[in-house]
């Protein structure tokens, strides 16, 4: 992540204490439908993708030999390439809606919620390989299944990086509150990832040595089951992780809104030209800074103060006319704090026709 300018800190660290007067910060969104619309579409996908596995386990189940016969090379190519080919037609869990659309509410909703599918699925599979090694041996049904689970559970972890790094990308300059902890989730979902690799790696080497005949090492059972419980204690830490995270989130978009909005102007318009100037600078500063849907701290810092400059012309210089447009600002403004960019850039086109005709350049 990038540093956050000091600027910006200082900003956002300043007393939140707003005035009687003080307009009234956007609503919050309702991010329900959004986030119920992307994760069904998501939901969707992986209930295919268990269905494809739940399949495979059980053509394997009934292809496999007993456990009391030994595996021969021709039977378990014969599974293995069930399992495989029925994995690689399974659809892989997607991102359901563009990044870039989504604001920090509803993008943080769906990482918690990858986070918990993934770690769910992290569990069941380290469940399932000690289950399945409890009695310190593996048969070639077993192995094939316990592929199936592990694959299923790095394809989770790999879609809940996904949503993660797009949440950092997007909006990690926003939260620096939350820096420490998203840090964290990060480092734990690697975790997870390379333990489940772990597994697979594991898994595909015992299923080598059934093919051939032989007898399984007990230092390579005991390796499969270190992994898998490496992995089960990162999942249940992330898990809990990951929700904090999104219950406090509200509270600290509300703390940056209110800081954002306590930022007093440092230079004022003197009359009703000078106001509109300022308006429109601020109206032109927003596009500009969001032209690539990204907002860094710098720019927001800037917009604070042009948004402070502005509003404060506006209320002091508008007449009845403009007066309340001061009020359309600092909505915009304290939107843009709370990480709701969308909703920010739809309030400009009506801030920038209530304006009316552009003034000349001062």
């Amino acid at each position: 992540m990038r540093p956050v300018p000091l600027v910006l800190i200082a900003i956002l660290t300043i007393p939140a204490v707003i005035g009687c007067g003080a307009p009234t910060p956007a609503p919050t969104p309702d991010v329900d439908a959004t986030v119920a619309a992307a994760l069904a579409a998501t939901n969707t996908a992986q209930a295919a993708f268990q269905q494809t596995v739940d399949a495979a386990v059980q053509a394997t189940g009934a292809a496999a030999p007993t456990p009391a016969a030994p595996a021969t090379p021709d039977t378990q190519a014969t599974i293995e390439a069930a399992v495989r080919a029925t994995l690689a037609a399974a659809p892989t869990p997607t991102p359901a809606v563009q990044y870039v659309t989504l604001s920090e509410e509803e993008l943080a909703a769906l990482v918690e919620a990858a986070v918990a599918e993934a770690t769910a699925s992290s569990a069941d599979s380290s469940a399932a390989v000690t289950t399945a090694t409890s009695d310190d041996t593996l048969t070639a049904a077993e192995v094939a299944a316990l592929l199936a689970a592990v694959d299923e559970t790095a394809a989770l972890v790999s879609y809940a990086e996904d949503l993660l790094t797009a949440y950092m990308s997007l909006y990690g300059e926003l939260a620096y509150e939350a820096l420490a902890v998203l840090q964290a989730m990060e480092e734990d979902l690697a975790i997870i990832a390379a333990n489940t690799a772990a597994m697979a790696a594991t898994l595909a080497e015992i299923d080598a040595t059934l093919q051939q005949g032989l007898t399984l090492a007990e230092e390579t059972i005991v390796q499969l089951e270190g992994a898998a419980q490496a992995a089960a204690q990162k999942a249940l830490q992330l898990q809990t992780q990951a929700q904090n995270w999104l219950a406090q989130l509200p509270a600290a978009q509300e703390r940056r809104a209110m800081a954002v909005l306590s930022v007093q102007p440092n230079k004022a318009p003197a009359d009703r030209m000078a106001a509109l100037q300022s308006a429109f600078a601020y109206v032109d500063g927003v596009r500009q800074s969001l032209g690539d849907n990204v907002l860094t701290a710098a720019e927001l810092a800037d917009i604070v103060q042009l948004g402070a400059n502005a509003s404060a012309g506006l209320k002091s210089q508008g007449g009845p006319a403009l007066q309340g447009l001061g009020g359309q600002i600092d909505d915009i403004t304290a939107s843009l704090a709370r990480g709701q960019i969308p909703q920010a850039q739809l309030g400009l086109g009506p801030l920038e026709t209530a304006l009316g005709a552009r003034p000349g350049r001062p």
